[in-house]
């Protein structure tokens, strides 16, 4: 007969310190994809003056989410309406668009940014 002892506590006092770690995490991750998207976004949102593109903020929340948009009365509406023709190449569902094309590489950063903070 073998015998072996294994002491777990070091092995879960590590585990212990990464759990203890994700909240933080997680929050910087969401930060770093929502500023992703702001960038992104900023090459479709309409542009006259600059006006709604200079509103866009990303807005980090005590609870670790994150509020991205665009702060003019008129965001939403320009937003909602993809059939306005803009000037300049831009388009409405200017945040939408850059989420759905870029869901891939939006995982990537989340997924970059949590390995890099946890390790």
């Amino acid at each position: 007969m073998i015998a072996a002892e294994v002491n777990a506590k070091a092995p879960m006092a590590a585990l212990d310190r990464l759990v203890a770690k994700l909240p933080t995490v997680t929050a910087n991750s969401n930060e770093a994809v929502a500023y992703e998207v702001l960038r992104l976004s900023q090459q479709q949102v309409p542009h006259d003056e600059g006006t709604l593109q200079n509103s866009g903020a990303v807005e980090p929340l005590p609870n670790g989410d994150v509020v991205l948009g665009y702060h003019t009365v008129y965001a939403a509406r320009l937003h909602e309406h993809p059939e306005y023709h803009f000037q300049k190449g831009r388009k409405g569902k200017y945040l939408e668009d850059p989420i759905r094309d870029n869901a891939d590489t939006l995982g990537l950063v989340f997924g970059r940014n949590v390995q890099t903070r946890l390790f």
